[in-house]
């Protein structure tokens, strides 16, 4: 079975689970809403989602896959997610592969477990980079006072 057979099925599960990861009501509107200017957080899934499938059935671009992903851990990372939270949902396309036939030993897992360690790494940093702001921020404002 080719995974290229089954992408949009897929792709489709892949999206609706991680819009579902949200809580209750902003979930429902995550999944509704396809206007990408009253949903951006939808949009960056339905388009980086797909594309992230893409390359990990792909030649599995480094550079790219981080270009892909970083802005969908840049806005779980200022969300209420916790780390596992915030990755998580690079794991829920294990579950839709093994509903769609595809073996835990096919290649496409291996690198699913890489891709999430890539984006541990960009949520780190972007915690890093925004607990920076925050200390700088501080900073200023103490420093205005005086």
């Amino acid at each position: 079975m080719l995974l290229a057979e089954k992408r949009d099925a897929i792709v489709s599960q892949w999206v609706a689970r991680t819009l579902a990861s949200y809580p209750e009501q902003s979930a429902r509107f995550l999944l509704q809403e396809k206007d990408r200017f009253r949903n951006p957080a939808g949009y960056l899934f339905r388009e980086g989602l797909p594309a992230l499938f893409d390359e990990l059935n792909g030649e599995w671009r480094r550079q790219r896959v981080e270009e892909i992903l970083e802005p969908l851990i840049r806005l779980r990372a200022v969300q209420d997610f916790t780390a596992g939270q915030a990755v998580g949902f690079i794991f829920l396309l294990k579950q839709v592969l093994r509903e769609h036939g595809v073996a835990p030993g096919e290649e496409v897992f291996e690198r699913i477990d890489q891709l999430a360690l890539v984006a541990f790494d960009l949520f780190m940093k972007c915690r890093e980079d925004a607990y920076e702001i925050r200390a700088r921020e501080a900073q200023r404002r103490s420093g205005a006072r005086c």
